[in-house]
């Protein structure tokens, strides 16, 4: 019973350790390849958690988790529902707590900053009192700890009673006092009675520091962006007087607690009427979770770029090492090993290998991880809600699966090595000078790589997997993906035999030539998995590169056609997707209302959940937006529809709501608001590339009526003929420090810039990708070098110099990227076509205009060729010197 593990230990330190040990170099660049690897995915990861978890309801912060939460379907809800909702619940041991939630920012450094580089605050506006008193009773419910045990808000300071209560008044009297959380205290070095301005709606708030937000000892602590005044006071300043965001159920402790919540439940579904929508806080959480899944799984795909080259490489290095250690394979065989011991011992040291990675990679992920949540961060911030956060800490299970994920890496890429090193016949590992080793089959294999490209075209055409709230993941794409770039990997080892047929009548006039293009024909194992990676690393980078530059060409057309005015307004406080800040009725009535103004849309926009997630309702002015906004129609609307006569019941859609929701023109859409669901007629689909949520637009006269609310979330300008833009904004910038003021060219700029921000973490994995593929590259040469030694050797002897020889080498590498940069750009196209037309459609609705960045991937290419020459040279010069005796 013993047997077995004793002899998979003698093997693993005898042969595996041994040869890892006599070839340290080797052996620790393999490691930290893979390292990388999972370095990069560990810090995506990381990020994307960290951004998670600023989306948890704040309010739970404060207080126990609520047992239910009360959200309006459209818009907000009337201050009236808590008498209602009270009188309904009879005297049931509930605790009803509303909450006013808006956004706020520091006030702009300059009137020319860019979007979204300040701080986005979440002003919670509580019932201090009520919450206060809430807290006290459920402490002395749940625990033996006494009432007085319990933080309170007000006596932060004073010592005396008497100062408590002068404290207390004092808040209340003044109308703009606020609690900050230590955090943002110890960072702006901020005590009570400093003063924080905010931009609130158009207006730039002077804030007093009331206290710090108390800190519960069974609760995280509240974070730096977390701002907390009384309820009143925010919906003042907010300019929603009678209007709450959310109200939470918070049910008291006892018996049969998830009985009473069932209960809770029903009941409140009775009363609802469909006026307001009950989810748990796990629902809300996990809404923030559902609207960016698509966004982070794309970035976990792309963070696996250096993982996926690294397989090649471990491959690479095992199946090497069993060709280096084929005469103790056999021996071993004839000494009665059997098969299964053989190949264990493979695989366990493949194993070793991505242990080893995993748990070096976890230092640098959670370093890059720093790094990676703000780029993160400020994606999410401008595509979709406000986050919080600004680090990622160091998750325990995210580590733990990035341990695991690099060790079955370790293992998928070892099987194949483990099972060639079990299965071959002792007599023939024995036999020497058996000629180069041409790689294992599946590499050499026409049939399979045609077979994978059917394959790949026939996923391609697969439809989306559909989950709750709208996402779509498309499986089909990336399948067909995957299938494209191992098919690539394959005919790039047949374009090292093409090229060495190729480049074979130069070999009698350069002896140099002729040695470099006799090591691939045939080309290696080595050199096909060298190529191979390459090619898998040059192919992602430019399919990427074709997504990006197809992206960039499309929204270019869309900012030239749809944003033809002159102005653009909005408030300062303006700094993300989910922001609530809105310009008041005076100061857009008078922005319109100004003597340099040819025509104006004041614009709102509403969040509304629809069965099948959220989305936007916007109103607009129609006839403003046909005069001003060439739209990209791709289902263009009848003239009718911008009649305000005749429009009542149309509204036009953006193509990533059709996707989503699976409606089209024709159709009939319902939609929730607070004067009661409507039903409209779909007369017309647009492209549009600023909301993957999707969107509805309909005359903004009806919206207002709708939802109850004047308050504009835009303003676009038409000025008269011959007026100074710049001039108009400085004026109005004058009036209102609190707005944000873009001209067309400043706005067109911005709008190109945060994209282009959205694309800037995945050039750095791109580039990691390629870097880890020449430094596969560097590896295959050294390793073929280092099998070659006798033969340098004799070549030394007979006269060659090791420039020579090194000049070879850099000729033989060169060939080697070459065949990987062909493939590669090959396979970039079929991936261009698939990240355009089937993933980028599927996941975000977005029919972008192909285009193929010529100048962008010439460079790339000449970057991969110099650089795979340049170490092929740099190893060559080493290799030109080795003896003829040196051991791997």
């Amino acid at each position: 019973m013993t047997e077995r593990p004793s002899i998979l230990w003698l093997l693993l330190r005898r042969m595996s350790l041994r040869h890892w040990r006599d070839a340290p170099w080797q052996s620790g660049l393999l490691v930290v390849i893979l390292a990388l690897g999972v370095a990069v995915y560990f810090s995506i990861r990381l990020a994307n958690r960290a951004v998670l978890a600023s989306f948890s309801n704040f309010t739970d912060i404060l207080t126990e988790q609520s047992d239910w939460v009360i959200r309006s379907p459209a818009g907000t809800l009337p201050a009236s529902i808590l008498p209602e909702l009270r009188q309904g619940l009879g005297d049931r041991p509930v605790h009803l707590v509303p909450v006013v939630e808006t956004t706020a920012t520091e006030p702009p450094a300059s009137a020319d900053e860019t979007i979204g580089q300040r701080r986005t605050y979440q002003l919670l506006g509580l019932d201090l009192i009520a919450l206060q008193n809430l807290r006290v009773n459920r402490t002395a419910n749940r625990s033996s700890r006494s009432p007085e045990a319990s933080v309170s808000w007000f006596n932060q300071t004073p010592s005396t009673q008497t100062e408590r209560t002068n404290r207390f008044w004092e808040f209340f009297d003044s109308p703009r006092s606020v609690f900050i959380s230590t955090a943002l205290a110890d960072e702006k070095r901020l005590k009570p009675g400093d003063s924080l301005s905010l931009v609130i709606n158009e207006s730039i708030v002077p804030f007093e520091i009331a206290g710090i937000i108390p800190s519960l000892p069974d609760r995280p602590a509240p974070p730096r962006s977390m701002l907390v005044m009384d309820q009143s006071m925010l919906q003042s300043l907010n300019g929603r007087p009678d209007r709450i965001d959310r109200v939470e159920c918070v049910l008291e402790p006892g018996g049969d607690l998830d009985l009473r919540r069932s209960e809770l439940k029903i009941r409140l579904d009775g009363m609802s009427g469909g006026r307001w929508q009950i989810e748990s806080p796990k629902q809300r959480r996990d809404s923030g979770a559902m609207m960016t899944r698509a966004f982070r799984l794309n970035l976990t795909i792309l963070s696996l770029i250096a993982l996926v080259v690294g397989l090649y490489l471990i491959f690479q290095a095992l199946d090497g090492a069993v060709i280096r250690r084929r005469d103790e394979i056999g021996i071993l065989r004839a000494l009665g090993v059997e098969e299964r011991t053989i190949q264990q011992a493979w695989l366990l040291e493949a194993a070793a290998l991505g242990l080893l990675g995993g748990l070096l990679g976890s230092v640098p992920g959670w370093l890059g991880a720093q790094a990676a949540v703000q780029l993160v961060g400020r994606t999410v911030n401008a595509l979709y809600r406000a986050t919080s956060a600004d680090a990622a800490a160091l998750e325990p299970t995210e580590l733990l699966l990035a341990v695991i994920l690099a060790m079955v890496a370790g293992i998928l890429a070892g099987w194949a090595p483990a099972r060639s090193a079990a299965r071959t016949p002792p007599a023939q590992l024995l036999v020497r000078g058996g000629g180069p080793n041409p790689g294992p089959r599946a590499l050499r294999s026409r049939p399979l790589a045609l077979a994978l490209m059917a394959f790949g075209m026939a996923t391609a055409l697969l439809p989306p997997l559909r989950f709750d709230g709208g996402i779509r993941f498309p499986v089909g794409g990336y399948a067909s993906a995957l299938c494209w770039i191992f098919a690539g990997g394959i005919f790039s080892g047949e374009l090292l035999s093409v090229l060495g047929r190729m480049l074979r009548p130069i070999g009698p006039w350069s002896p140099v030539w002729r040695l470099a293009v006799s090591q691939i024909r045939p080309p290696t194992g080595r050199h096909r998995l060298a190529a191979a990676s390459l090619s898998c690393a040059v192919a992602m980078t430019a399919g990427m590169a074709i997504l990006v530059g197809s992206f960039s060409q499309t929204m270019n057309g869309w900012i030239e056609r749809a944003f033809q005015a002159d102005l653009y307004i909005s408030s300062a406080g303006a700094q993300s997707a989910s922001t609530d800040n809105r310009i008041s009725t005076a100061v857009w009535r008078e922005l319109v209302a100004r003597a340099d103004v040819a025509a104006a849309n004041v614009m709102q926009a509403h969040e509304i959940q629809l069965p099948g997630g959220p989305t936007m309702v916007v109103g607009a002015d129609i006839g403003f937006t046909r005069d001003h906004a060439n739209l990209a129609w791709l289902k263009a609307p009848p003239p009718e529809a911008f009649d305000r006569s005749k429009n009542a019941d149309m509204a036009f859609v953006s193509e990533s709501f059709t996707e989503r929701y699976q409606l089209n023109a024709g159709d009939r859409v319902t939609i929730p608001t607070p004067a009661g669901s409507r039903t409209l007629k779909i007369v017309g689909v647009f492209g549009d590339y600023g909301n993957e949520r999707g969107s509805v637009v309909l005359e903004g006269s009806r919206v207002a009526g709708w939802f109850g609310t004047d308050l504009a979330s835009s303003v676009i300008l038409k000025l008269k003929p011959d007026t100074d833009a710049d001039l108009v904004r400085t004026e109005i910038l004058s009036a209102h420090p609190g707005l944000s003021v873009f001209t067309n060219s400043h706005l067109r700029r911005e709008i190109l810039r945060i994209f282009g921000q959205t694309f800037s973490i995945t050039y750095v994995l791109e580039f990691i990708g390629v870097v880890v593929a020449v430094v596969g590259l560097a590896m295959t040469l050294a390793s073929l070098l280092l099998q070659r030694r006798a033969e340098l050797t004799t070549l030394r002897a007979l006269g060659m110099t090791h420039f020579e020889i090194a000049h070879a080498s850099a000729i033989e590498g060169a060939l080697t990227a070459l065949a990987g940069l062909v493939s590669g750009l090959a396979v970039s196209g079929a991936l261009g076509w698939i990240l355009i037309h089937v993933i980028n459609k599927q996941t975000f609705g977005w029919t972008l205009q192909a285009d193929v960045p010529v100048a962008l991937l010439a460079g790339l290419g000449g970057l991969v060729v110099l650089s795979g020459t340049v170490v092929a040279l740099a190893v060559g010069r080493w290799g030109a010197g080795l003896p003829a005796d040196r051991e791997e």
